[in-house]
């Protein structure tokens, strides 16, 4: 698994999370797949647990099978996490 974080991402992280692990979900809606990241104090049953520059993140299965290559960056203007992956053809959102 080669997933790794911006040094903006590397920067925030460890004082956001603070104890916690960086959980990443595959999820599917409206405008079709995609990822939510979020802060949880343990993984859920199933869960892959890596270290990324000394963050614990938790993958579930479909994030292990889909992240290869993927980027963790932190958006200053949002106050926010993105994930950037190489084999993202679009972003949708929907309302």
């Amino acid at each position: 698994m080669n997933l790794s974080l911006s040094p903006a991402a590397a920067a925030h992280l460890p004082g956001d999370l603070e104890g916690r692990l960086l959980r990443i979900a595959f999820t599917t809606g409206c405008g079709g797949s995609g990822y939510r990241l979020g802060y949880a104090d343990e993984p859920v049953e199933g869960d892959e647990i890596v270290s990324v520059d000394g963050i614990r993140v938790a993958l579930d299965s479909m994030a292990v099978s889909k992240l290869d290559g993927a980027v963790i960056d932190y958006d200053a203007e949002e106050d926010g996490y993105l994930l950037e992956h190489p084999d993202a053809v679009s972003v949708i959102w929907c309302g």
